[in-house]
């Protein structure tokens, strides 16, 4: 399940969708050590930035993704 905060949520639907699916299927997994499809993940802001928190769908580790604002 995705969840947002309000400010994440208004962030992330200024993306075109197609930026969107790129971002989200390029996410380094440590312990697959390569890039990975994000997903379950929640938004949330820090500061004027954009953070993705979730899992990789290979392994289920935890990941991130920081989309500078």
């Amino acid at each position: 399940m995705i969840k947002f905060n309000k400010k994440a949520m208004q962030a992330f639907n200024k993306i075109p969708d197609d930026v969107k699916a790129k971002i989200l299927s390029n996410v380094y997994c440590a312990k697959c050590k390569k890039m990975v499809k994000i997903v379950d993940f929640e938004g949330s802001m820090d500061h004027n930035d954009l953070l993705l928190k979730g899992k990789c769908e290979n392994c289920s580790s935890s990941v991130a993704r920081l989309i500078e604002g």
